[in-house]
């Protein structure tokens, strides 16, 4: 087999996994608190039979993929429970699969009264679950909840050390590392909510590069397979 076909055939499967993640954040851009992922490229040298051909053997992957937590803008809502952090770090949740942090910022209540999120978990205070009575519901900068002028509980804001990097869980939820730290930096603004940190302008000029490079890929490695098979054809006729 032609092993100049590799490295374009495994550039084409890298731009093919940029696309997928491209097209996930574009799809995201009106969710609300919703970080963008980006990939990380890697090279390896492929593991192939025969005498090393410089630069044939060293193929394009993704390694991983990362989110960018830059903050999205904050836009105003004017509803009681919703909320946005001003800075970084999230509020804490308690799932069945765990206590997670999370960045959604539209809050509601169940029928206990308990602040809960969009899926339905409890958000947690530093007392546990917040419940809140009937009546006036104000939560001021340092997250503390108060009802009617009665402080009912104080929120969860959580960041991460500056060396560890956030994993998505899904559900706009993140896994809560080893280490957390208070977020000492991060205001809470009632009746506000962080959009998506996603610009929808350069992500789609973004998405045209990358699908005119996938094509290059694909010409590339079209070109090779029609070249190798009028090989073979040359090879039948002179045997």
């Amino acid at each position: 087999m032609n092993r100049g076909i590799y490295p374009p055939l495994a550039g084409a499967i890298s731009f093919e996994r940029r696309l997928e993640v491209l097209s996930h954040n574009i799809g995201n851009v009106n969710t609300t608190g919703y970080k963008k992922d980006k990939p990380v490229f890697e090279t390896i040298l492929g593991s192939v039979s025969g005498r090393p051909i410089a630069g044939m053997d060293l193929f394009p992957r993704v390694g991983r993929i990362i989110p960018e937590v830059a903050q999205g803008a904050l836009e105003q809502t004017g509803r009681t429970l919703d909320v946005a952090l001003n800075g970084p770090g999230f509020l804490v949740v308690k799932t069945a699969d765990g206590d997670r942090h999370f960045r959604g910022g539209r809050l509601f209540q169940n029928e206990n009264g308990e602040i809960i999120t969009h899926t339905g978990d409890p958000v947690l205070g530093k007392a546990g679950s917040i419940k809140v009575p009937p009546g006036e519901v104000a939560i001021d900068r340092n997250g503390e909840v108060s009802v009617n002028n009665t402080v009912v509980g104080q929120l969860r804001v959580e960041t991460l050390p500056p060396t560890t990097t956030p994993v998505k869980a899904g559900d706009l939820y993140w896994i809560i590392p080893k280490q957390v730290q208070v977020a000492t930096n991060t205001s809470i603004q009632q009746g506000m909510l962080e959009k998506s940190n996603i610009n929808p302008g350069m992500d789609m000029v973004e998405l045209i590069k990358v699908t005119r490079a996938y094509e290059q890929m694909q010409k590339a490695i079209q070109t090779m397979d029609e070249l190798a098979s009028q090989v073979i054809q040359v090879a039948r006729v002179q045997g």
